[in-house]
């Protein structure tokens, strides 16, 4: 997804500034934390209950640098039922977030084993944020994965950027998203190919 032009207003006044669309998809392991992460930011609520998701999309507007943004965000099923409708949601994806529980150390392995080759191979080239989610849970167990280990991580996927949050408690929630769009607008101004590779845009 290209950013767009704004509307424009009428001729007595100045046109309004152009308000960049991003599409994020958020893929990781089912239960990891990445809808209550997403519907925290775009909702502001926390859900109380935990309902798999097949597919959900979001969309939030608010402004980087000054400067208007609205990213829509697509939420993934990661259970493996699902594996062979999940590639649809790449289409012309700007940015991607791997999303892991700290708290389980199979969510982390599957970065390297599933979700890191599923989007390099459907949407090669578009920029990775990698995030590690429930920070809040972390402290009552013995074998979490620690920062440092997100970030080693982030190096091995060649991610942009690592980030840790905690959807319960707020926790850098919404610098996730500002960072994924700085990410994102980065790549955008980039020439881009023409080339595709699956159902993705090259940057």
């Amino acid at each position: 997804m290209q950013p767009l032009p704004g509307s424009q207003s009428s001729a007595a006044g100045p046109p309004e500034p152009t308000v960049a669309e991003i599409k994020a998809v958020v893929v990781g392991d089912g239960g990891c934390g990445k809808t209550s992460l997403l519907m925290v930011f775009a909702r502001g609520d926390f859900p109380k209950v935990y309902v798999p998701t097949v597919f959900e999309k979001y969309t939030a507007s608010f402004r980087i640098r000054g400067k208007p943004a609205k990213i829509h965000l697509w939420d993934t099923a990661g259970q493996e039922d699902y594996d062979r409708l999940r590639p649809l949601s790449y289409s012309d994806t700007n940015v991607v977030l791997i999303c892991f529980d700290v708290t389980s150390r199979s969510s982390y392995d599957n970065i390297l084993t599933k979700w890191y080759p599923e989007v390099n191979h459907f949407c090669k080239g578009v920029p990775v944020l990698l995030v590690g989610c429930k920070t809040d849970l972390r402290q009552g167990h013995h074998d979490s994965v620690t920062f440092l280990e997100g970030e080693a991580m982030a190096r091995q996927v060649q991610a942009a950027a690592y980030l840790e949050c905690s959807a319960l408690h707020r926790d850098n929630v919404r610098d996730v998203f500002i960072e994924a769009c700085t990410i994102a607008l980065r790549g955008a101004r980039r020439p881009r190919r023409k080339k595709r590779h699956r159902n993705c845009v090259l940057c």
